[in-house]
């Protein structure tokens, strides 16, 4: 274990970068004066999320509302207090500083930046009352053990759970009365079960104990874990990239924040948009290995469009670069609605051999006459995407089970 932690902080710090991924999870980052400023911090533009970890016990006085107030004041007040703290120091900081005192990624600029607080209060056993809201300078979540798991868990990607997040402070500042007769994950099953979104037609929730274990159990919820297993496949090749880029050894976008810009991109997709090029990507080098296909084009939910290129190790890496750079023109061209392109380039499978990437990433909101004729030129001459074939899927994020009812 890292001597920096407490065992409290490595477990939300673990969680975090599972989560998240090594690229844009920070444990114990440095603040004012070279001092820790927060337990854990989540950068990954333009989201910022302050983790603050407190594993308090319940003591017992023999006056169980002394006790639980004397646990929110350690627990949760005290978190509440450093989450404030460390927002300030960021207000004026443009990168982070790694525990270490290195320099991490730099901060989204201020005018974009969305921050979300959480804090996590352990040691009481669920015996206490967890109460979450506005402290006075912004809304702070709190989670207690059972709901970080699940909801951590659950919401494993940056775009899901700050969706979550967003969602929850909408509903708490319109005003709507929640009585909570369950926890956390409760309120999470609500979310999901109702799109993504709380219902708005209403104005008292009651959260019932049983939500989640309800939906939990339902084959609906279990068909949509099942089809969500190819899409760890693009969280693995994040974090490839990600540790590539951290050590350095990515030979074209050396600098940390332009080759970051890329792997974001890929990062920012949703667990159900994770799907479809998580499965792409699979086949594409399975076929690759076959020698059956050169390069792909993957299409999912978002406004990017990916391209995947794999060569023989004998072939020169500047030859491939060059490769890559020209395909990945022409999949902005041929899918004008999309202004993004992240193109991937590494080698064919080869037993024994080890493999390499190159990564690129281009933002063209614009499409201009220029561009159309260096495509046209590139795919007369080296015939880069001239015939692609155009394979259509469809998911749905909850599949159809055959006789269900289709209740979610």
């Amino acid at each position: 274990m890292n001597e920096l932690f407490n065992e409290s902080e490595q477990l939300v710090y673990e969680i975090c970068k599972r989560s998240f991924l090594c690229l844009w999870s920070y444990a114990n980052p440095l603040g004012k004066d070279g001092k820790e400023l927060c337990d854990t911090l989540v950068v990954c533009d333009p989201y910022i999320i302050i983790f603050s970890v407190k594993d308090v016990g319940l003591t017992d006085s023999g006056d169980l509302s002394i006790d639980w107030k004397r646990w929110r004041k350690r627990a949760i007040e005290a978190s509440v207090k450093q989450i404030y703290g460390a927002e300030r120091w960021l207000d004026g900081a443009s990168h982070i500083i790694r525990s270490d005192g290195s320099t991490g990624i730099e901060l989204p600029h201020r005018e974009v930046r969305k921050i979300h607080r959480v804090a996590i209060a352990l040691g009481d056993q669920g015996k206490s009352p967890i109460s979450f809201g506005n402290f006075g300078k912004g809304f702070v979540h709190v989670f207690d053990k059972t709901s970080l798991d699940v909801i951590m868990g659950e919401l494993d990607t940056i775009d899901d759970f700050v969706a979550y997040l967003s969602a929850k402070e909408v509903l708490y500042l319109s005003g709507k009365t929640t009585l909570f007769q369950g926890g956390e994950e409760d309120l999470l099953a609500l979310y999901l079960h109702n799109g993504r979104q709380f219902p708005d037609k209403f104005d008292l929730f009651i959260i019932d104990d049983n939500l989640w274990a309800g939906f939990k159990d339902s084959e609906q919820y279990k068909a949509r874990k099942e089809a969500d297993s190819i899409s760890y496949a693009w969280d693995r090749l994040v974090e490839i990239l990600s540790n590539d880029i951290l050590h350095g050894n990515l030979e074209f976008g050396p600098e940390l924040n332009d080759s970051e810009i890329a792997v974001r991109t890929m990062a920012r997709e949703s667990r159900f948009g994770r799907r479809i090029p998580g499965k792409s990507f699979m086949e594409f080098y399975d076929l690759s290995r076959q020698k059956k296909v050169r390069a792909r084009m993957a299409l999912g939910n978002s406004n990017v469009s990916y391209v995947f290129l794999a060569l023989p190790h004998s072939e020169d890496r500047k030859y491939r670069t060059a490769e890559l750079f020209g395909r990945y023109l022409v999949a902005r061209g041929l899918h004008k609605e999309r202004s993004a392109v992240v193109g991937l380039a590494t080698e064919r499978y080869e037993e024994g051999k080890g493999f390499s990437f190159d990564l690129v990433h281009i933002q063209m909101p614009q499409w201009t006459d220029e561009l159309q004729k260096q495509m046209d030129y590139l795919q007369k001459e080296f015939g880069y995407f001239t015939k692609p074939k155009l394979t259509k899927v469809h998911e749905d994020e909850y599949p159809t089970i055959p006789g269900s009812g289709n209740e979610i």
